[in-house]
């Protein structure tokens, strides 16, 4: 089965020439083709945007919040489709998490249509009592929306599709080329709800040709990015001038102290740490724990990893899926090992299960007694694994929070809420959680890294996204006098 690009309205599956296969990372076998697109298709994409854009602009916020809420029932309408496409595609488990992505989209665009009837216009006073100064928020124009495979639909709907749209902005969507089959899949969805042509336009290729021709081009007014710190820095550059919405890696520490309920922390850490395989900018990637208490979660950590079930997507009992690519399996084990080579140990997991249909069942792991120097301490892992990193006393806290540069999200585990509170606050992360996993997350909650970090700029979900997928038009009125009579 193919799946094709969308531009200006109508299917295109490119030249014929270029297609490359859906490969499903739990089974090897091939679920589909994709076009490759070129620049010329980018091309032809951000000029139908643009064509598009004065009409989309010139909606109401009603008319442009019931748009919304037709894609959202159209969503609804195609959930179970949408859901074991991402599961094939993707590897998640279709029941615990799949579903769970598409109902986020649902709810991102009906959310999306409440949030914009009330982004409202201001008045700013002025020392001129013959004048009257407004401030209201008007789309940038096209936006260039570049997302990552792995929350190939959720993360596209929450943080730019349903915003951007709401916002009165048109869209030329580029996917991530392993997960385009979903996302073309869950286009269709808003050619059902009769979105216009132009408004949201799919060109599937690779990032390095069709995403750097839309961030380039002179008709893209904005370019959104999630992913990897590298290339969010390559398209910051290459968009010059241009508007950047970015969220980049993180490698969030959980700090769990020593008053912590290591009950309630262990099942918040493996939630944080194995939910989409780890694959999750915001997972657990780092424990940072005090002696203390350090032995004791590494028993029940241990324990629990045990009941994680690594299997089929779509085996109702599966908790935990294959990884997505052979680079996400391959980092893990070399890090794995790394730690190791370095005085850590594994006590749980730590393989990838040989008697599998593919290489990318990387069993749930733990590791005990990782060194600050280990690379599965300073770098983003991005997998299903939970480094201990053990601390004597709090002073050293800083210092170990800085041995990895992200500044995306972290948690604190405590019972003291108020001191966790004070923590929090003190922390330099876009996000900070307590007593919960760091990936934790809702629909409308803001996400992004804070400015100067590797983990991007911007604040993505909710009504955030309206706001910086938006900007402010300034109007100032003479009351009176010549020409006002």
């Amino acid at each position: 089965m193919m799946y094709p690009m969308y531009i200006d309205g109508a299917w295109y599956s490119g030249d014929g020439k270029h297609v490359k296969d859906v490969i499903s990372p739990a089974t090897g076998e091939t679920i589909g083709t994709i076009p490759t697109g070129t620049r010329e298709d980018a091309d032809r994409a951000v000029r139908a945007a643009h064509r598009a854009a004065p009409s989309l602009a010139a909606m109401t916020v009603f008319e442009r919040a019931e748009l919304c809420q037709r894609i959202a029932d159209a969503i609804a309408a195609n959930k179970e489709e949408l859901a074991k496409v991402l599961s094939m595609e993707h590897g998640k488990p279709y029941h615990t998490e799949a579903l769970g992505e598409v109902e986020a989209c649902i709810t991102s665009f009906r959310e999306a249509a409440e949030q914009i009837k009330w982004m409202n216009s201001e008045i700013i006073p002025l020392r001129d009592p013959n004048k009257r100064a407004f401030a209201y928020r008007r789309p940038r124009g096209v936006y260039g929306v570049i997302t990552p495979w792995n929350f190939p639909i959720g993360c596209a709907s929450a943080y730019y599709l349903a915003p951007g749209l709401a916002a009165g902005n048109t869209i030329v969507w580029i996917p991530a080329p392993s997960t385009a089959a979903v996302a073309s899949r869950f286009m269709r969805c808003l050619e059902e709800a009769g979105v216009p042509k132009g408004y949201v336009n799919l060109v599937i290729g690779e990032g390095a040709v069709v995403g750097d021709a839309v961030v380039v081009h002179e008709l893209t007014s904005a370019v959104a990015f999630t992913g990897s710190t590298p290339t969010g820095n390559t398209i910051a550059a290459r968009a010059k001038a241009k508007p950047c919405l970015l969220e980049l890696g993180g490698n969030g520490p959980s700090i769990v102290l020593a008053d912590a309920d290591l009950e309630k922390a262990s099942d918040a850490l493996i939630r944080g740490s194995f939910a989409n395989a780890g694959q999750i900018c915001t997972s657990t990637e780092r424990v940072l724990v005090h002696e203390a208490v350090a032995d004791k979660l590494a028993e029940l950590l241990k324990a629990k990893t045990a009941a994680v079930t690594l299997g089929d997507p779509f085996d109702p009992g599966t908790t935990m899926g294959p990884v997505h690519n052979r680079i996400v399996a391959e980092k893990v084990v070399a890090q794995v090992e790394d730690a190791v080579r370095k005085g850590a140990k594994v006590i749980a997991g730590g393989n990838i299960q040989a008697d599998r249909p593919t290489a990318l069942y990387v069993e749930p792991t733990v590791v005990d007694h990782v060194s600050v120097d280990a690379l599965i301490n300073t770098d983003e892992t991005f997998g299903p694994v939970i480094p201990l990193i053990r601390f004597q006393d709090e002073s050293e806290l800083p210092s170990l929070i800085a041995s990895s540069p992200y500044r995306l999200s972290a948690a604190i585990f405590s019972d003291n809420v108020g001191r966790a509170m004070s923590m929090a606050e003190e922390l330099n992360f876009g996000f900070v959680h307590v007593n919960e996993a760091g990936n934790y997350w809702e629909t409308q909650i803001p996400a992004g890294g804070t400015s100067g970090s590797p983990s991007g700029y911007g604040r993505s979900g909710g009504k955030w996204s309206i706001e910086e997928m938006s900007e402010i038009r300034t109007v100032i009125v003479t009351l009176s006098g010549e020409g006002n009579r």
